[in-house]
């Protein structure tokens, strides 16, 4: 884990010759995750590396970067390498920044959580809390011109001098607004639904942007939509976009980058078809449509200057590098070789054939290997071609990994994606079962040593998974939800559980609580402490009721983590999580005697 390099952000230059980006890696001595940013040639060559920091941003003469390093924002000079700092501390972290086009301001994105007695939970933090985000608009020396007033985060300038950025400062679910300055802010979109990426077009004079009018439903595809005229670009796309193949890094959370090429005119985003993720891309004024960069990978971030495409590309075996393309149909390139030989030189991943849908075996071979059913989290996600660090290190322990997207997974269309809706525990576990079956067979599996373990959502499968067969040799719930009566905050849940509480049995009848008794198989919980999405008292549930019932069960808590601690944890909460589960595994699916891989 010391040795990966997560690359992220790749950012073009204004005339294509240069990429900054971003390399994230865990310090064990720091006990963090750090990033620092490099710039590299489009042409080949070594990455220069400017120092720690985030978000790298060109001025519009490309000589200067702007790098974000906690509460402070910096410009640093690309060729001489001298840096000033522009934005001092307070007021959160400086998330971004956005130039204007005359290079003379920039638009500082900053965010921070204030505790407050009317407030909400945010994950990772205990107590109540309000989440302020702002966007201040500074000269180059630092001194304040104007505030956008309220919520406000991602600002993007147009090339006409106006300022557009996503906010919650109407309600709904989020808005894209434009501003000229504080006093003329115009609403975009109408609150129906997230807004969760958008982009100005080389003229400044629409905006493209990702959002759908279903609420906080996350089932349903994010679509392409255009203003100034109004149109939508994605009526006949199968695929939703914005929401890409997932791993164990936080690359393809959150906001979901668009950019809208002046070269070839070209809207480029991420998207998941099945298990793979291309790039998609937009042409508004033919109507086309279509994927570039079809295949076994993942691309992620894409960005377009001078005439050229830039995104990182990660697969089964590569954490990823960055690839650069010239528009519109070049064939990429990689420009990094970030992670070494040793991190590469991973288990192969093999399609395992089952109908309906798609599954992966991850395997050294030599023998009948232990089989690892692992079911992602969301459940609205699609996992594939991509590297997954956890699903590397089970298999180099010895362990045959099979992954799959049961119902509910995007990247198959809505009716795929929605097909859960009421129905946990239903049409999913069908397809759970089937995937089981198929990889149990192979000759590469010992069928009489299976386990099922999976994280959030896959941590609620992996207890009604024991809850309804006896297959497996042991189970592990990573900050999993065992009472979804008890999970009940909001209408969030009321989707998912085909109704509110007091109309929808689902809450009680799909709960692995309820089904307790019924559990024979040992589980491992693993629970962070300041999990706030599924709090920890669900696994405390689990686990106090399973020893009243004097089966085999373990709790191990993870102090100050939460929700997100696969993607966001300190490598000292990630050691102690690995040392459990590494520990529960050996002792239920090894032989007496047997040493691990």
């Amino acid at each position: 884990m010391t040795d990966l390099r997560w690359l992220a952000d790749p950012r073009l230059s204004p005339d294509g010759t240069r990429v900054a980006y971003v390399s994230r890696s865990l310090d064990h001595d720091a006990d963090e995750v750090v990033s620092r940013v490099g710039v590299v040639p489009t042409a080949g060559g070594p990455t220069v590396w400017l120092g720690a920091g985030a978000a790298p941003r060109w001025s519009p003469d490309g000589r200067l970067l702007a790098v974000s390093r906690g509460e402070t924002l910096w410009l640093v000079d690309v060729t001489t390498g001298g840096e000033r700092q522009i934005a001092r501390q307070g007021g959160g972290g400086v998330t971004e920044a956005a130039w204007s086009p005359d290079g003379r301001r920039l638009a500082v994105a900053r965010a921070a959580a204030v505790q407050s007695a009317d407030g909400m939970r945010i994950d990772g933090l205990p107590g109540l809390y309000r989440r302020h985000r702002r966007v201040q608009v500074v000269d180059l020396d630092g001194r304040p011109r104007w505030t956008v007033p309220g919520d406000a985060h991602g600002p993007q300038w147009s090339s006409g001098g106006r300022l557009a950025f996503l906010t919650d400062r109407f309600g709904g679910w989020g808005d894209l607004c434009v501003a000229t300055g504080p006093d003329d802010i115009v609403r975009v979109t109408d609150g129906a639904g997230p807004v969760r990426g958008f982009a100005w077009s080389p003229d400044g004079s629409r905006l493209a942007y990702l959002g759908h009018k279903h609420g906080d439903a996350g089932d349903v595809n994010l679509r392409l939509f255009l203003t100034d005229p109004a149109a939508e670009l994605t009526a006949d796309w199968l695929h939703g976009l914005g929401n890409p193949v997932r791993g164990d890094d936080p690359r393809g959370t959150g906001d979901a980058p668009v950019v809208w090429s002046a070269a070839s005119g070209r809207i480029y985003t991420e998207v998941a078809v099945g298990g793979r993720g291309p790039l998609a891309w937009f042409a508004p004024s033919s109507g086309r449509s279509g994927r570039v960069f079809d295949g076994a990978h993942t691309c992620l971030s894409p960005s377009v200057g001078g005439g050229r495409l830039a995104f990182v590309r990660s697969d089964a075996l590569n954490p990823g590098d960055v690839h650069v393309a010239d528009e519109p149909m070049g064939r990429s390139r990689a420009v990094t070789d970030a992670n070494p030989a040793a991190v590469r030189a991973g288990a192969p991943m093999v399609p395992v054939p089952v109908p309906g849908i798609d599954a992966w075996l991850t395997a050294h071979g030599g023998g009948r290997q232990p089989l690892l059913v692992n079911v992602h989290g969301g459940p609205h996600g699609a996992v594939g071609w991509r590297h997954t660090a956890e699903v590397q290190r089970l298999a180099a322990r010895g362990y045959a990994v099979l992954t799959l997207n049961p119902r509910g997974s995007q990247g198959y269309g809505e009716e795929f994606a929605t097909a859960i809706r009421g129905d946990w525990g239903g049409v999913d576990w069908q397809d759970v079962t089937a995937a089981v079956a198929a990889a149990a067979a192979l000759p590469g599996v010992d069928p009489d040593r299976m386990a099922v373990w999976g994280v959030s959502y896959g941590g609620f499968m992996a207890q009604w998974a024991i809850a309804h067969t006896d297959r497996f040799a042991c189970a592990v719930s990573e900050n999993g939800i065992s009472d979804f009566l008890a999970a009940w905050r909001s209408p969030f849940w009321d989707l998912p559980m085909g109704g509110a509480p007091w109309s929808s049995p689902r809450y009680v009848d799909r709960s692995p609580l309820v089904h307790a008794d019924r559990i024979r198989t040992p589980l491992l919980l693993v629970h962070a402490e300041r999990d706030q999405v599924c709090p920890i008292a669900q696994s405390e549930q689990m686990h106090a009721a399973l020893r009243l019932l004097g089966r085999d069960v373990e709790l191990v808590r993870i102090p100050g983590e939460g929700h997100l601690m696969n993607l966001h944890g300190r490598p000292s909460s990630r050691a102690r999580r690995a040392a459990a589960v590494d520990a529960f595994l050996d002792r239920h699916l090894r032989p007496s005697g047997q040493t691990n891989a």
